[in-house]
């Protein structure tokens, strides 16, 4: 949390983008990015960062995060499962990713 509050404050005036690890949906649990968002708004309540939770090839968990209030979920998995996950993104106002950003 202290990572992403620094973020804020070095870049004031830009649309910030936080990516999970890979795969951490499943290894830190999707409530504890819930959470971080929570925290994000509470820190920063006229910004909204775009945080984005890998949840790697689980739909599962992908599906969760979405219907929790997360607004974007990175999912590799099959393009039909993807579909099925992408529908249910729109209808919570969200988005599904399938790529990683690469960071230099």
């Amino acid at each position: 949390m202290a990572e992403a509050q620094a973020a804020l404050s070095r870049h004031p005036a830009e649309e910030l983008e936080l990516w999970s690890p890979e795969n951490a949906a499943e290894t830190h649990g999707v409530q504890w990015f819930c959470m971080l968002q929570q925290a994000l708004r509470s820190a920063a309540p006229d910004r909204e960062p775009r945080l984005v939770l890998d949840c790697g090839g689980r739909a599962d968990l992908a599906a969760e995060a979405l219907r929790l209030g997360l607004r974007y979920v990175a999912l590799r998995a099959d393009p039909v499962v993807t579909a099925k996950v992408a529908a249910i993104a729109t209808g919570c106002g969200g988005h599904v990713l399938a790529t990683r950003p690469t960071f230099s």
